[in-house]
């Protein structure tokens, strides 16, 4: 018997679906990019710990900025080429690039849209994930896409995502069109502990499945790092339903934790 059946779900609570959960340090980041964006700022740069939310602030950036009618792009620099890049920048600007256009060839498709947009005084973002993957080809196109849009008045903005360690390693070129660092900082166990239960009722359960220490428990041991509460919480609904409990305690937070811990074990 599957856990969803066993406390009754409609489909599993902590996988990302749809619109993400607002927490405050989220939102603010959201916020900030919005100010970037409005004040046609050249870039900013998202930076957190891995698990902090850098992908879904950019992803539902993308959303906020799609549904307010202005072009947003958003790639994972993760193995990403230059031409890769620059094909999904012009396919979310409405570009429609052949298949066979070479780098050069969608610089001046690009190089043009912008001339567009800053005639119609159009906005756009360019939202890049895992930028502190990026090798300094692909952090040279970031810059020289960013400087594009500045030379004809084009009112772009780029967003890079990365950890503050890789970010000490973008190229100098980059790290100077910076005009604001938006941080994410763990989750306070409020937080936490609202996220856990209002995922819960969205999937049709209104009675508690979590106690309350067990709740607090979760955030202690994923230290208010929103993948690791999605995680062991996840993983803590599984061994409640292999248990056959009627409730998740602590002690079934602490076993699930031990199970999904293991790779600092190697």
């Amino acid at each position: 018997m599957s856990y969803l059946t066993h406390w009754q779900l409609n489909h599993s609570p902590y996988h990302n679906r749809g619109a993400a959960y607002p927490a405050p340090s989220q939102q603010e980041a959201l916020a900030r990019i919005e100010y970037l964006a409005t004040e046609r700022r050249a870039m900013g740069a998202v930076v957190a710990d891995r698990g902090l939310g850098k992908t879904t602030v950019l992803d539902e950036a993308g959303r906020l900025f799609t549904r307010t009618g202005r072009y947003a792009a958003v790639v994972d620099a993760f193995g990403l080429t230059a031409r890769e890049m620059l094909w999904q920048v012009a396919c979310a600007f409405d570009v429609q690039p052949a298949l066979g256009d070479s780098v050069s060839r969608l610089w001046q498709r690009l190089a043009d849209t912008a001339t567009e947009h800053a005639w119609r005084g159009e906005s756009a973002v360019v939202l890049v994930d895992d930028a502190g993957q990026a090798g300094v080809d692909l952090c040279q196109q970031i810059v020289r896409l960013s400087r594009l849009a500045t030379n004809v008045g084009a009112a772009w903005t780029m967003v890079a995502a990365a950890t503050s360690n890789e970010a000490q390693r973008w190229p100098v070129a980059l790290v100077d069109l910076i005009d604001l660092k938006v941080e994410l900082h763990p989750w306070e166990a409020d937080t936490t502990v609202d996220y856990l239960q209002h995922a819960l009722m969205a999937t049709g359960r209104l009675d508690p499945v979590f106690t309350e220490d067990a709740l607090r428990h979760v955030h202690a041991l994923a230290e208010g790092n929103p993948r690791q509460i999605a995680r062991l919480a996840d993983h803590a609904l599984a061994a409640g339903a292999q248990a056959a409990v009627p409730i998740v305690d602590s002690g079934i937070v602490e076993s699930a934790h031990a199970q999904t811990t293991w790779a600092a074990k190697c």
